[in-house]
């Protein structure tokens, strides 16, 4: 078959050779970019927050999905856009809000789902006129829709201390 044991090693040295020059060689990878949706949600993420420091729940309930839902603390306050609007109603009439100050500290898109994270410093006072100040750390989760529209899922805040 082969001529010597030598002739045959030399073969194999070459053909070893050649296959992992042939793995470490530079093939031009080239990247796809994809479309930065993270304005698109930071812009609805605005406006909801436009929407909460103007007491809007008609806008409020408008940026959430059929079976959205709002947490506090952990705790599920309301469920459906009637539901939720009862909810911010009343929390709305029980402590109007003086002040509002949101910041939007982080955004990950991964598919149709785009998550907020950030906080928001809020001045209400209640029906007996007692002023009352929180730090609150919120999550908002987007879900993109069909027509390419963003819409909450579930919005939830925690109390900072």
């Amino acid at each position: 078959m082969f001529a010597s044991k030598s002739t045959f090693l030399f073969l194999l040295i070459i053909i070893s050779i050649a296959g992992i020059t042939a793995c470490n060689s530079s093939h031009p990878v080239t990247a796809t970019p994809t479309p930065d949706r993270s304005q698109d949600v930071r812009a609805d993420m605005e406006k909801y927050n436009q929407c909460f420091s103007l007491m809007n729940t008609n806008c409020i309930t408008s940026l959430y999905t059929l079976d959205g839902e709002i947490y506090y603390t952990g705790l599920l306050q309301a469920s459906g856009p009637d539901k939720i609007r009862s909810f911010m109603d009343q929390s709305f009439k029980a402590a109007p809000i003086n002040s509002f100050t949101a910041t939007i500290d982080s955004i990950i898109i991964n598919g149709d789902v785009g998550v907020v994270r950030g906080t928001y410093d809020e001045k209400t006072t209640n029906a007996t006129g007692q002023s009352n100040e929180a730090k609150m750390q919120y999550t908002a989760e987007w879900n993109q829709q069909p027509n390419g529209q963003w819409l909450l899922k579930r919005y939830s805040t925690d109390i900072l201390p």
